[in-house]
């Protein structure tokens, strides 16, 4: 069996090789790139579309505002002007300095809140700069990589055929753990221990494994070594 699994595994390594170019191809680096920022650009958009609402209601919630305390300061200067009594003037202009404080700390929110909205346009700006480029870039690099693709295909579809053959060969529930490390990126998937000192190690990392493990693998059994995951043999125990 587990020569069988190695027989496996070495055919395997010719599809992850394919898989490995291909996914590292430039083609496939910059058509993936792009489309990511294509994919943040349309999320960028709503956050800032909703910042843009929410930035402009500000600014007309305060723009009221600005408008109702100059007509209050406007009110009081009219009633000061005419007042004769100094103790009510001097109310009036207490009152009147507060309202000119006011003025003057919401006149700085509004610059303030000017300088934010800006802050989005150009943000606006920026993101439709990024996507037009990024567009032309996945426009360009998207065909070429399905025609890259296209090209292994063939040679893909031969490895599987001799795959899905060899596979017969092995036990269901030693396929399942083996295509299930090779999905989570773990390759290769079956890897010799080492079986020179007393206790056996992972000849892959180097993980000294439990002294049970050592019996099971003398008796030509695989066993899982606990750091990285793959699936161990003994070399000994197969070639007997």
């Amino acid at each position: 069996m587990i020569n069988d699994l190695l027989e496996y595994q070495k055919v395997d390594g010719e599809l992850r090789e394919i898989e490995v170019s291909l996914s590292g191809s430039e083609e496939r680096k910059k058509a993936v790139t792009a489309q990511n920022v294509l994919k943040n650009a349309n999320d960028n958009i709503v956050r800032l579309d909703e910042k843009a609402a929410e930035l402009a209601k500000q600014y007309e919630n305060l723009k009221a505002l600005y408008e109702r305390l100059k007509d209050s300061q406007s009110d009081y200067e009219s009633i000061i002007d005419s007042c004769e009594d100094i103790n009510e003037i001097n109310y009036l202009k207490k009152r009147a300095q507060i309202l000119t404080d006011e003025i003057n700390s919401l006149v700085e929110s509004i610059e303030n809140l000017s300088k934010e909205i800006k802050g989005v346009l150009e943000e606006f700006s920026r993101l439709r700069a990024d996507t037009k480029k990024a567009t032309a870039v996945y426009k360009e690099f998207a065909p070429k990589y399905s025609e890259l693709k296209a090209s292994k295909e063939e040679d893909m579809a031969k490895i599987k055929v001799k795959l899905a053959k060899i596979e017969k060969k092995i036990p269901e529930d030693v396929m399942d753990s083996y295509k299930r490390r090779r999905k989570d990126k773990i390759f290769p998937v079956l890897y010799p221990a080492d079986m020179s000192g007393k206790t056996a190690h992972c000849g892959r990392c180097g993980t000294e494994l439990p002294m049970a493990y050592s019996d099971n693998l003398k008796k030509g059994e695989l066993v899982e070594c606990d750091s990285c995951h793959r699936l161990l043999y003994s070399e000994a125990a197969i070639t007997k």
